[in-house]
């Protein structure tokens, strides 16, 4: 699969979810393994991007041989929750646009900077199912069309041990802030 591949699945995982059980809701880490989808990747959470710059410390136990997929910082948009944006340009144009409002972005292991890459979903417009009761308080639920853009961290499977992950990002002129810092042990 593409990396855009990966970060749609990432979607669909979150929004697979409800909220009481979701990892970008959960604050200590007791939900990091809800429905995992795959035994190649393992997927992270951030927080749901807000004004506060207070992020969740999450412990969480992750599979050896896993590569870990998070993102940093993104944006998804759907007709469910924007029924103004009526055509799969409409939904690019949005995302893209929302990315490009990004201010600060940063992430560490073990206090160590590693490489962020801005990624578009692939394909650019995917099909998402959003359950009720959703972490982003979305009305309406059900099947929709979507487009994400962000910038992710994509880590080969680490050796087994302790590792202390802290990422952050903002966008609209630093309004809106994301990230988590996690205290990770591989298995």
């Amino acid at each position: 699969m593409t990396y855009g591949q990966w970060t749609a699945n990432w979607w669909q995982w979150v929004f697979s979810l409800p909220a009481r059980v979701n990892p970008i809701t959960d604050k200590t880490g007791k939900y990091a393994d809800a429905n995992q989808p795959s035994d190649n990747v393992w997927f992270l959470a951030g927080k749901f991007a807000a004004e506060d710059k207070e992020f969740p410390k999450r412990k969480c136990r992750v599979p050896s041989k896993r590569s870990i997929l998070f993102p940093v910082i993104n944006c998804e948009a759907n007709q469910l929750e924007y029924p103004h944006l009526k055509t799969e340009r409409d939904l690019i144009n949005y995302v893209s646009n929302d990315e490009d409002s990004i201010v600060h972005k940063e992430c560490f292991i073990n206090g160590e900077a590693v490489p962020i890459t801005r990624v578009r979903s692939d394909p650019p417009v995917f099909p998402l199912t959003i359950v009720k009761d959703n972490f982003a308080g979305i009305k309406s639920s059900g099947s929709t069309m979507a487009a994400a853009d962000g910038y992710w961290v994509f880590l080969k499977p680490l050796p087994k041990g302790r590792y202390a992950i802290r990422f952050a990002g903002a966008c609209e002129a630093g309004r809106l802030n994301s990230g988590a810092d996690y205290d990770l042990e591989v298995e």
